[in-house]
């Protein structure tokens, strides 16, 4: 299992290629790929700005309609939680949303693909760039 990151959806939406052909290869593994809520909130986030368009909303909800997105779930509450204050107590804090994305890739087993290189301060989960 894959979680797509909210860093590899948007150059999807923006057609970019290096994430273009990341998708590719990655549906070529038959691994089943998802997201999370979280990044699904990022998006719409990002799609409800002055700047885009109900246009640009459609794009996202079709995108976010590829994917199984991932839910939060009794489990993440404490990974989360247990996540959250190991990283700020050794001072490699992410924000908060990150780290909920982070607890919820790891209960599921899942690796992260993304570009965000913080996502590699968390112990145990498999970062996939593109």
């Amino acid at each position: 299992m894959l979680v797509l990151d909210t860093t590899i959806l948007i150059d999807a939406l923006h057609r970019k290629d290096a994430a273009l052909r990341k998708i590719v290869e990655l549906e070529e593994t038959e691994e089943t790929l998802c997201t999370t809520q979280i990044n699904a909130l990022e998006l719409y986030k990002g799609a409800y700005l002055p700047t885009k368009s109900d246009e640009y909303i459609q794009k996202v909800k079709k995108l976010l309609d590829a994917f199984v997105v991932l839910s939060i779930n009794d489990d993440t509450y404490e990974w989360f939680a247990a996540l959250s204050a190991r990283l700020r107590s050794q001072g490699e804090s992410i924000n908060d949303f990150d780290e909920l994305i982070a607890a919820i890739t790891m209960i599921n087993g899942a690796a992260i693909v993304s570009n965000d290189s913080h996502f590699k301060r968390i112990p145990g989960l498999e970062v996939i760039s593109y």
